[in-house]
């Protein structure tokens, strides 16, 4: 009979541990609610949940869209990944610097700049029939942004 509750005591402190442990690592990885907060009413930024835009991911979808969407070949993607990468770093210099300088004014910009110069220099390893499909693509996936509440004052965002 000791034997029987020893175990049964045994494990319901296992069972106990393990429950406290797995709510110990579900909070670490959380992340904290109080910074996702606006400052005036409490509401969530970028409209109830939505992701923040990242600039840089045109570039990453535009390299995935030449690779898989536009087919072009090897010795054409070997070309444009140079491209690529100068006007993926230059973005994400432009977003660091606007980060710790605080000033976001420029920021927009900035942004088209580096974009008009990512396109004239696409222009130069692409053929006018890639740069047209691509920028088909790109119309694409900012309609579905849009049309997902993705665009600004859309707010329509999935809530949480």
């Amino acid at each position: 009979m000791k034997r029987r509750w020893f175990v049964l005591t045994a494990i319901l402190a296992m069972a106990a541990v393990t429950v406290f442990l797995t709510n110990q690592v579900t909070q670490a990885q959380r992340p904290d609610r109080g910074e996702r907060r606006d400052r005036a009413g409490g509401e969530r930024r970028g409209g109830g949940g939505m992701r923040a835009f990242n600039p840089t991911s045109i570039i990453d979808n535009s390299w995935t869209d030449l690779t898989f969407a536009v087919k072009v070949d090897d010795e054409t993607l070997i070309k444009a990944r140079p491209v690529y990468q100068k006007h993926r770093d230059s973005l994400q210099k432009t977003l660091k610097e606007a980060r710790e300088s605080g000033d976001r004014g420029g920021l927009r910009e900035a942004f088209g700049k580096v974009g008009s110069e990512f396109k004239a220099d696409l222009k130069s390893v692409l053929t006018e029939e890639q740069i047209a499909k691509l920028d088909t693509l790109q119309a694409e996936r900012m309609q579905q942004m849009m049309n997902r509440g993705g665009g600004r004052g859309g707010g329509g965002g999935r809530g949480r």
